[in-house]
């Protein structure tokens, strides 16, 4: 095992295997769906040519065979079955340099959610940024989602749940010890929202239970939303058949 820290765990279903990013090794490891103990990952994703080198989240898209992670301002797109020191087969540069914390995709609608913590340097909010997700190098968003109407705070999580072009994003309130307002989940279109538009719905909040909530996964057979908090140090889980 490399390292202790892993974080933005992933499954593919369609093959059994888990993609974890780990910060401390600037790696990709993917294992075995029924992985245990000190197991060896499968594939390991490591070295000078990846340009990984704060691999905190990833994403995988299983239909198009990608794994795709944001490293500051890039989002760097690798070979589903790629493995050691490799170069990424594309990139995708932000306007502006701007920072990027999560990214997901529709591979339905062909769309990149990307997550834009620190907003525009005229507004200041944070935004979503929606991308065409064949694109390559310096990009230009297709729409961007920000504004007070979103109520999009800071530290996002997202899962795209691409068979109905919608997105969830999970926000963490701006404090970490003390009141967590503005800590839920919200639900956007892939396709349709632009500008500064409100969520179509919203989970735990924003004034809800929810505190710092990070992970999410969808149950689509019992149309539940899973959602792991971090203050909570708990799992939750809530039906929600309106998106299904």
């Amino acid at each position: 095992m490399l390292g202790r820290t892993m974080h933005g765990i992933v499954y593919d279903a369609l093959r059994d295997e888990f993609y974890v990013p780990q910060p401390f090794a600037q790696a990709i490891l993917v294992f075995r769906g029924g992985a245990s103990g000190e197991e060896k990952p499968l594939r390991v994703i490591q070295g000078s040519a990846t340009r990984l080198s704060n691999t905190d989240k990833v994403e995988i898209d299983p239909v198009n065979n990608e794994i795709l992670v944001s490293e500051d301002a890039v989002i760097l797109v690798f070979d589903r079955l790629a493995n050691g020191n490799v170069a990424p087969k594309r990139h995708l540069t932000m306007p502006g340099e701007i920072d990027i914390d999560a990214v997901s995709v529709d591979y339905v609608h062909n769309v990149i959610v990307a997550t834009n913590p620190a907003g525009s340097a005229e507004e200041k909010y944070p935004r979503l940024l929606f991308l065409n997700r064949t694109d390559q190098g310096d990009v230009t968003p297709l729409r961007v989602v920000g504004g007070k109407k979103t109520l999009l705070t800071g530290t996002f999580g997202m899962r795209a749940f691409p068979s109905k072009g919608l997105v969830l994003v999970a926000m963490s309130g701006p404090s970490t010890a003390g009141p967590h307002d503005g800590s839920f989940v919200g639900v956007w279109s892939t396709t349709q929202d632009n500008g500064d538009v409100a969520p179509r719905w919203t989970i735990g909040g924003p004034f809800g239970e929810l505190k710092q909530p990070r992970g999410i996964d969808l149950d689509v057979k019992g149309k539940n939303v899973i959602i792991s908090d971090k203050v909570l140090n708990a799992v939750l889980t809530y039906n929600f058949p309106e998106i299904f």
